[in-house]
Parts: C-alpha cells; structure tokens; sequence
C-alpha cells in the first residue's frame, strides 16, 4: 500500500491520467493513448513480470469474443453500405416514420429496451440495433458523433433488467440471497431498468432540441408502397438478426437441445454476438453482390478506405482489454472494495460514492465480472446506509448498466463510432460520461433514496 491505498486503484488512477495527458496534452491518437497506458499499467504487476504481463494480458484480451465481435461487426458495417442494403432500409423506414422529428432516435432507444427485456448483452444490443439505425439516425439529421453515443448510451439498457445475468449472480451472493428470492427482485429490477428507459427518451428529445433535428422533408419521403416495392429485399437483412436469436432464445431454442442432432452443446455454441454479423454479411453479399466491387484494383482501393477505422478500433479496443486483465491482476477491485469499506461518511454520500465505485469497476471489467468483484460489499453498503435490499439490488443493477458508455474500454462505443464511421472515439468520452454515464449514476442514487418508486 502506499498512503493507505492499494497499488490496484493507484495503477487505475496513474492508467487514466496517462491515457488523459498523451490524449489532450500531446495531441496523440486514441489508439496510441490506450497503448502509452496500457505499457504504464502493466508495470504495477512488478518489473520482472512486465514482459510476461504484456504478453498474457494482449493474448486473453485478443481472445476475447467481444474484440472479434467489434471487428466483425465493423467488417459488417462496410459490406452493408457497399452492397446499398443500409440505403435502401433506410429508404423504408423513412417511409414509416421520417415525418418525426428525430424519430429515428426513438426508434433507436425503444429497440435497444425491447432487446434488453430478452438479453443483457450490451454487445450484442449495440451491434444488433445500431446496425439499423445509426446509418438512419446520420442520413435523417442527426451529427454522425451523436449518432454513435446514442447508440453507445443506449447499449447498457439491458444490463439494468432482469435478463441480464448479473442479477441472479447478485441475488446468489450470500448476503444478498438472505434478503430476498429472485421472485421478489424481478419486477422491482425492470422497474429500474424502465427508468433508464425514460431517461434515455429524455435524452433524445433534449438532443433534438440541441441540434434542431428536423423530421425527414415531405419531397425526401416516398409513399409507403413504393418504398416497399424498391426496397423490400433490405428486409432480408433482418433474418441475419433473428436466425441467431431464434436458436438460442424462445421455443426453437427449447426444442433444439433435445434433438439428438443438436443437443445442449449445439444451442450453446452458438454465440450471437459472433453470429450476427457474419449471417448478416453473407446475407448482404447475396443480395447486394452486382454492387460489390468487379476488379482487383477496386477490391483494394476499398480495403485501403476501411484500414484506418480497423487499426484505430482494433488497436484501441485490444488495449484496452489488455488493460483490463492487467487491473485484475494487480488487484484494483478489491483494493477498491477494501477502501470504501474503511469509509464513515453520511448516509446520501455513501450511497454515491457507493454507485460511482460500481461504474468505477464497471469501466474495465464487465458486468459479471464487477458483480463477483464487488456485488456482495455493494450491497451491503447500501442497506448499511438505510436503503430498502430491493432497492440495492435495483441501483447496482443500474449502475452497472452504465458499461456499455463508459469509456475508455467499453466495446459499444467503438462498435458505435464504426458504424458511425467516427474516424476518433475519443471525440464522443466526454459526451458520454456527462450525458450518460453521470446521470445514471443519478437514476440510480434516486432509486435507492425512494425518489424514484419500484414495485417490491
């Protein structure tokens, strides 16, 4: 310990300020910052182990199916605008609801919600929403930059509900279990996951007004059933979505691990985040092929365009996943763990400080990951402090919704910027943890004083 804190919440403090100081001080690229704080931090696990450090931490975090998703979703990206599947959905969807203002943004927040209710991957609801309707949201009005932090934003919102499996992780930790069943948390948690819900609508109509997003002009619009005609094969597309999620969700995926071809283990092969867009981009390839690229030359002239945003994102993201393990393994969450718990402050100030240590450990680490790290003291701080157990339960699930916005290791947010084509992450941080990150800290806080009311 130095100063009585332990070296794993100094290395995170030393990871941030080097990664904020090579950003805004030098003048340097993302991905050349979370690299310059990624060497930084690695030697916080002893100057013998740095080269051992380095190479475990890059190896897990290049095996990490969240890295391989973002690449592939990103590869999606492409082969969808070049193949003129995004233009002609786009095209349809206008037809339905360009005539509001900004529709395409609440269209974007319901799906994300509507996602949420049947899976907790923020990956995945990042991925899967954003590929529709980021490319909407930029030819309907809306800046590229706010595109992609909405989309990020909005990633998180499954993660706050009862499919996420971070909950019945929580409702297993001894003291939590003791307090309550998981019949007594499920509607008490989609309670919360509703007010991230509303938050987030909030959020877009301020925006709206902020940028005077305007709804689609009449002239831009075509009648439905022409729309329909010229573009229903863009629809196709939609099938690369639900083909994954009918087999591992719902009644297919309840028959399937009885047939004796498919069994338990097929069903649990199946990863969607991986899935996704590689159906979607075999789909896109085959209705879209006569816009493909007809020679050589034009095939790396095209590459050529997408290796900035690959290498940018690429490098970035394996960074900071690197990072990551190098956090766990010099201890930052539990050294975090033991400091709040030496804390005596009043009951409204723990109760914060409480919510920003999740979001805290929640940046590097996952949802499951913080919840095994510091679900159990978390909890116990917050009834320590008067807070109702449900109520607990209901603001950390909150809090740790806020991964999928919180930078800067959060996968979402450089899957958003790709399909925003936002060529630098780091211009949508800031936007981030004021617009988002902040006030769901503030949602959750309301939640565990009684402002904001939950079934229980």
């Amino acid at each position: 310990m130095i100063l009585g804190i332990g070296i794993g919440i100094w290395a995170f403090i030393i990871y941030i300020a080097a990664i904020i100081i090579w950003m805004l001080v030098l003048k340097r690229n993302i991905a050349e910052c979370m690299g310059i704080g990624f060497l930084i931090v690695a030697l916080f696990n002893g100057f013998s182990a740095f080269p051992g450090t380095l190479g475990t931490a890059l190896l897990s975090a290049s095996k990490e199916s969240s890295f391989l998703a973002t690449m592939l979703f990103l590869l999606m990206s492409v082969i969808m605008t070049k193949t003129g599947m995004i233009a002609r959905l786009v095209e349809l969807l206008n037809s339905i609801i360009g005539r509001i203002k900004g529709g395409a943004a609440y269209v974007s927040v319901c799906a994300s919600f509507l996602f949420g209710l049947v899976s907790g991957n923020a990956i995945a609801n990042c991925a899967t929403v954003g590929a529709i309707t980021v490319p909407w949201m930029k030819e309907s009005g809306w800046p590229k930059e706010v595109s992609a932090t909405m989309n990020a934003g909005n990633a998180g919102v499954g993660q706050s509900m009862p499919s996420c499996t971070a909950m019945f992780l929580l409702l297993g930790l001894a003291p939590v279990a003791a307090a309550m069943t998981v019949g007594q948390a499920y509607i008490a948690v989609l309670c919360g996951g509703a007010w991230t819900f509303v938050y987030r609508l909030i959020r877009v109509w301020l925006y709206a007004k902020k940028y005077n997003v305007q709804a689609v002009p009449e002239d831009q619009i075509k009648p439905f059933g022409q729309s329909f005609h010229d573009n229903w094969t863009s629809l196709l597309m939609l099938a690369g979505i639900a083909i994954p999620l009918l087999l591992t969700m719902g009644p297919v995926a309840k028959f399937l691990p009885a047939a004796e071809s498919f069994a338990k283990a097929g069903v649990s092969s199946i990863n969607i985040v991986l899935w996704v867009p590689v159906v979607v981009s075999v789909i896109c390839l085959i209705v879209g092929r006569k816009s493909l690229p007809q020679t050589g030359s034009e095939w790396i002239g095209l590459l050529k365009g997408c290796q900035p945003t690959f290498a940018t994102v690429g490098g970035v993201l394996l960074f900071a996943l690197a990072a990551s393990n190098v956090l766990t393994m010099v201890g930052f969450d539990q050294d975090l763990k033991v400091l709040l718990e030496a804390l005596t402050l009043p009951n409204l100030v723990m109760i914060i400080l409480t919510c920003i240590m999740i979001v805290l450990v929640a940046g590097p680490l996952s949802a499951v990951a913080t919840t095994a790290a510091v679900g159990s003291v978390a909890f116990s701080v917050f009834v320590g402090a008067g807070v109702n157990p449900i109520a607990a339960v209901v603001a950390f699930m909150i809090c740790i919704s806020t991964e999928g916005a919180s930078p800067p290791s959060s996968s979402p947010i450089f899957i958003s910027c790709g399909l925003a084509e936002v060529e630098d992450p780091k211009v949508i941080f800031v936007p981030l943890i004021t617009d988002y990150v902040l006030p769901l800290i503030g949602v959750a806080t309301l939640v565990a004083v009684g402002v904001l009311p939950i079934i229980r």
